[in-house]
């Protein structure tokens, strides 16, 4: 489902600026500086690149759309539901338990229950978890490493917006005395960077980063649901009790209809 909260969050920003541009000044074509656009946008691309590998700012753009557009969202009933249809499953017997993980989708799902699979009998069940934890932990700390990535970024446009406006000031400052003519695209200049960086900092970059945040958090609460769902499993615990168990890791709203 497209996240419609999202798309208009982003439309409300640009309503809001457009409006108020058109409403500041009569010819709202002067907020439109091509050397301010270049400092800025410029810029940051340029720091960009410097700072992180290109594919990766890529794939992390690529996570944001498909988070608006709703591939991404967690469906945490239908985790619940595969991981009560592997318990029945290991209660019957290892092999039915084999045969069912090709059905499940949730990568960490998949390899977690293999990793109890060919567990062998003398691995204690506190090994187990201390396994399954590490590697929650692992792909906790790289995603929250990655979403960070456009906070760094959200940074670069202000710092260049002041830039342009020091290059402006100078420009203005060169002015006094001499062609006055020069003065007013000199404070063009000086001003609109600034507007152009905070503007592309808070509107775009800020709110991703965010955005991206909350996905981390999201796949973090399923594979701590994932690793106590194996852990029952592994202790063969009463389906309805795992089921129970695994709830518990959700609000309420979150749950949806967790059947048999």
């Amino acid at each position: 489902m497209v996240n419609l909260t999202t798309i208009f969050g982003f439309l409300s920003a640009i309503g809001l600026l457009v409006g108020s541009v058109l409403t500041s000044l009569k010819n709202a074509s002067a907020f439109l500086d091509i050397p301010s656009l270049v400092i800025v946008f410029g810029g940051t691309a340029a720091a960009t690149i410097i700072s992180f590998p290109l594919s990766k700012v890529i794939t992390l753009t690529k996570v944001f759309v498909k988070r608006v557009l709703g591939l991404t969202k967690r469906d945490y009933p239908q985790l619940i539901k595969d991981l009560e249809a592997l318990n029945d499953a290991y209660l019957v017997s290892k092999k039915n338990f084999e045969a069912k993980i090709p059905s499940v989708k949730d990568p960490f799902l998949v390899d977690a229950a293999n990793v109890l699979f060919w567990l062998e009998s003398d691995v204690e069940t506190d090994h187990l978890r201390d396994l399954l934890d590490q590697r929650a932990d692992t792909m906790q700390s790289r995603y929250d490493q990655e979403s960070a990535i456009y906070n760094v970024i959200s940074k670069f446009p202000p710092a260049f917006g002041l830039m342009g406006t020091t290059l402006g000031m100078i420009g203005l400052l060169q002015s006094l005395g001499g062609d006055s003519s020069a003065i007013g695209p000199a404070m063009s200049v000086a001003l609109i960077t600034t507007l152009y960086g905070v503007t592309l900092s808070n509107m775009i970059f800020i709110p991703i980063a965010e955005n991206l945040k909350q996905q981390s958090y999201e796949d973090d609460v399923a594979r701590r649901l994932v690793v106590e769902g194996i852990m029952l499993i592994e202790q063969k615990k009463p389906t309805k009790f795992v089921v129970e168990k695994l709830k518990s890791y959700l609000l309420p709203s979150e749950r949806g209809d967790v059947k048999k």
